[in-house]
């Protein structure tokens, strides 16, 4: 068990971490800034994170998780609630955790994270491991029972689609509140946004379950 003095300061470090990362970013982010602002001797960072990109990797995890005990992909619902109803809410929790609660901080360690999806580190396989890979396949097992009969392929890219829908909202939010800002993720529009993937992804799935009617009874 580690004394308190070293827990101490290894959570200072990661808050540390999380304030300059998300400033700097990894690259331009430097372990004397992280120590100095942690009041933390220089060598810190190593004996408890083992690198300043581990850290780096530590505080995205950190992030992942407040975001997740704040608005969890399940969130009203359980295993045995109606598939619509926990796809809803699988939705406007990834929403949610993507719009972050205004705090600067969060909304630009949530790019950070975004950027490791688009460019992925070294440490990325963690992150997608623990955190992305488990809540990957909540949506599969919700879209499988949406798709009855249906192979694991077709499974696998409806809930990629779905994905793809929200990570836009993400991803091209500048873009869209210029040409579009009623569609701009924002907190007054997240039901909306959720309604119209919800609207959207069944309508997709019911085509495909009608093709499929049609084709067996061939």
């Amino acid at each position: 068990m580690a004394a308190p003095q070293e827990s101490s300061t290894k959570a200072r470090l990661l808050q540390a971490g999380r304030k300059v990362f998300a400033e700097r970013g990894l690259e331009n982010a430097t372990i004397r800034e992280i120590c100095s602002l942690a009041e933390a001797n220089v060598a810190a960072v190593n004996y408890h994170f083992g690198s300043k990109e581990r850290l780096y990797i530590a505080v995205l995890q950190d992030y992942i998780q407040r975001e997740d005990e704040r608005h969890p992909h399940d969130e009203g619902v359980t295993p045995q609630s109606a598939p619509e109803d926990r796809l809803r809410a699988y939705l406007r929790g990834f929403l949610l955790q993507t719009l972050g609660d205004g705090d600067p901080e969060n909304e630009r360690l949530g790019k950070l994270l975004t950027q490791e999806f688009i460019e992925p580190s070294q440490y990325f396989g963690e992150i997608f491991d623990r955190h992305c890979r488990p809540s990957h396949e909540l949506l599969k097992d919700i879209v499988r029972l949406l798709l009855p009969g249906h192979d694991e392929t077709t499974v696998a890219r409806c809930a990629s689609s779905i994905v793809g829908q929200c990570v836009l909202f993400d991803v091209g939010r500048e873009a869209l509140s210029r040409m579009t800002p009623d569609l701009a993720l924002k907190a007054g529009n997240i039901e909306h946004i959720t309604d119209f993937i919800m609207e959207f992804s069944l309508g997709g799935i019911a085509r495909l379950n009608a093709r499929r009617q049609q084709h067996d009874k061939a």
